[in-house]
């Protein structure tokens, strides 16, 4: 359980500095103190191929270590990360963005799809992380 939320924590101080640093190296926008669009709020598509990399990673350790690993839970981690790259942006192609390309405002903050999206990517960078725990004890 400590090593997810060390993960979440790296994960949300990760996603503050991206904020961050996209904030300070972009001019202002028109009628705004910064140069931020709420589309820069999305770390989905990162968090994604990180989890790919990750369970890449640990299986390649794993099988030069001779560690054991749970199939059952790669399956589904190797699972979370198709749909991620397949079916997950397709879907939010489909419910979560108007036309040029803009995302919709809904929800609190007006960044409810912002959420949903990043929620699911943040789900699946912990599965792979989950393995991880798993085969490294």
């Amino acid at each position: 359980m400590r090593e997810l939320l060390i993960t979440v924590v790296v994960t949300l101080v990760t996603a503050g500095l991206q904020i961050t640093l996209k904030g300070l190296s972009r001019t202002e926008l028109p009628n705004k103190r910064h140069g931020l669009t709420r589309e820069d709020g999305l770390f989905w598509t990162d968090w994604t191929i990180a989890a790919g990399l990750a369970l890449a990673s640990t299986l390649v350790v794993a099988s030069s270590k001779n560690l054991p690993v749970p199939m059952s839970q790669v399956l589904l981690c190797l699972v979370a990360i198709l749909l991620g790259c397949t079916a997950f942006p397709f879907l939010l192609r489909l419910f979560a963005y108007e036309n040029g390309a803009k995302i919709k405002e809904w929800g609190w903050l007006k960044m409810g799809w912002i959420f949903i999206a990043n929620g699911a990517g943040g789900m699946i960078l912990l599965s792979a992380v989950a393995v991880g725990v798993k085969v490294y004890g």
